[in-house]
């Protein structure tokens, strides 16, 4: 659970010059049937319009949906699983630290899909744990596309969009990586991903993707973080000619109770015949966790996009709760 306010104070874009109150709560739950397979569920509330401009906003627009749906099955090293997911690719939009930093690289983020998945561990002993996972899927077309109590409007395949298809014609295929004995606390993965086009796009995308993290504990008690990742999409969001290229770094600071989180991504939009643009985002970040598992963090960051430029402040306070049942 996560409310938070997120300030733009100053803007190229007088418009975007809006201050942000939010709730965002996030429930994920694994039921299990048998031994073998077991039941995902997920469920969003936030706000699922974006604020109109000029105007602040405060708990507005706020829609709950299911964002997983799928039953899974596991055979030993192996898990299956078929229904609504987020296929892998990429982990900067999720481990990137900081209030800020996950924000360009949420855009190449996979989720709510609809298809079958399989992944596959094997322990190599020293040289770490490996994981090689394989999704088909398109975008979800069904009702569960759309929200409750603030609609966000069903999709339809005549939105268009990459991946939007209803056919099982867009898949990623993922290597992911930890423990390996020469480098405690490291960890990589490794993607590509082919999506096709959609009704209002004029070509197919591919994209493919490399990060590396390592969190190292000081002998000052001090644990030190850092994580970097590249994509790369050629024809990217199935315009024909245009490629994009993401590098992520992040890094993080915490000593006890308190943290400090210093990120960035570059994003280079390359258009055919037409030029290019450099967008960036800066942000810097610090917090402190209670033992209670309550976090209270502030942040600030510095954005460029489509040559404008935003400066954003921003607070967070989040909590955590984990159950399990059992008979």
């Amino acid at each position: 659970m996560e409310l938070g306010n997120d300030w733009v104070f100053r803007a190229d874009d007088p418009g975007a010059e809006v201050d942000d109150l939010y709730f965002l709560g996030e429930l994920g739950v694994k039921l299990g049937l048998t031994p073998i397979f077991a039941i995902n569920f997920g469920l969003t509330a936030e706000s699922v319009l974006d604020p109109e401009p000029f105007k602040d906003r405060a708990f507005g627009d706020i829609g709950l949906y299911v964002d997983t749906l799928n039953l899974e099955a596991k055979l030993g090293a192996a898990t299956l699983f078929a229904g609504k997911f987020g296929p892998a690719f990429g982990t900067a939009w999720d481990i990137t630290p900081g209030v800020y930093g996950t924000e360009f690289a949420e855009d190449y983020e996979l989720s709510e899909q609809i298809g079958f998945g399989a992944t596959y561990e094997f322990d190599a002993g020293a040289a770490g744990k490996h994981t090689l996972g394989g999704h088909v899927f398109f975008v979800d077309t069904t009702f569960l596309s759309d929200s409750i109590f603030t609609r966000r409007g069903r999709v339809g395949i005549g939105d268009g969009g990459i991946g939007n298809t209803e056919k099982l014609n867009n898949f990623s295929i993922t290597l992911d990586g930890t423990d390996l004995e020469a480098l405690p606390g490291f960890s990589y993965n490794l993607g590509y991903r082919h999506l096709s086009a959609g009704v209002t796009e004029t070509a197919d995308e591919d994209g493919f993707v490399a990060g590396l993290a390592k969190e190292t504990a000081l002998a000052s008690g001090m644990v030190l973080g850092l994580n970097g990742e590249i994509a790369y999409f050629s024809d990217a969001a199935g315009l024909a000619g245009d490629d994009a290229l993401y590098t992520t770094v992040g890094l993080s600071v915490a000593n006890g109770p308190w943290h400090g989180e210093l990120a960035g991504t570059v994003r280079r939009l390359d258009f055919a015949g037409a030029g290019s643009t450099r967008d960036h985002l800066v942000q810097v970040s610090a917090g402190y966790g209670f033992e209670n598992g309550i976090d209270i963090s502030a942040g600030y960051a510095h954005v460029r996009e489509a040559d404008l430029d935003y400066d954003i402040i921003g607070l967070r306070l989040t909590k955590s709760f984990e159950f399990t049942s059992r008979k």
